[in-house]
């Protein structure tokens, strides 16, 4: 199983071999090392803890330092888990881990949209302009009648839109560029540019048809 951290650089295009020309994510994938492994008898589950992008000690606070400390381990600026995954502490790994053609599961914090209205949020329709309608973009009734004489529990309203937990499953491997760490992906991923990713072999592969 791939794993590997990485940041959205942004979006291009790319030629595939028959011609086609697809909208492409660049990351710049690890290198990564992988500095902790959680074990299901030790710890009750299994996971791989990997750092991403090495920063000097002195920048970091006392109680990040000392686990680094006891894990004999540079300073990472990044530290996230990967559940179910099995490597060896103390390996690096890198972008060539992945392959062309493969797909990978993508997670990332989506974009921040704010405080937004039912219209954008939840694709409501806005009230008549005319005949004195005066509905506007206002979401309507939310109350209930006699009985429950209250609003239900998940009811569509306003609310904050975005920077939330996003996965995307099945994203396939346009190419990789082992010399510098790049990896393109067909298609957006979640997260704006700069952000940071979590990649993942997909642990079922989408059939591709003969």
């Amino acid at each position: 199983m791939g794993i590997l951290l990485g940041r959205k650089i942004g979006m291009t295009q790319a030629f595939l071999e028959d011609g086609e020309l697809i909208p492409v994510t660049v990351i710049q994938a690890g290198p990564c090392r992988v500095l902790e492994l959680r074990t299901k008898e030790k710890n009750g589950y299994q996971a791989a803890i990997l750092g991403f992008e090495e920063i000097p000690g002195a920048r970091s606070r006392k109680p990040r330092l000392g686990f680094f400390k006891k894990l004999q381990a540079p300073v990472f600026k990044f530290i996230r888990e990967f559940r179910d995954a099995d490597a060896p502490a103390g390996q690096d790994l890198k972008v060539d881990q992945f392959k062309k053609g493969e797909t990978v599961t993508v997670e990332g914090i989506s974009i921040g949209r704010g405080w937004t209205s039912v219209i954008k949020k939840w694709n409501f329709s806005r009230g008549r302009e005319t005949h004195g309608g005066n509905f506007n973009r206002a979401p309507g009734s939310i109350g209930m009648h006699t009985w429950p004489a209250r609003t239900l529990p998940g009811k569509k309203m306003s609310g904050r839109m975005g920077n939330e937990q996003t996965t995307l499953k099945s994203v396939e491997v346009v190419d990789i560029i082992p010399a510098e760490n790049l990896i393109l992906l067909k298609g957006p991923v979640p997260g704006s540019d700069q952000g940071l990713l979590k990649i993942s072999t997909s642990k079922f592969q989408r059939k591709k048809a003969a």
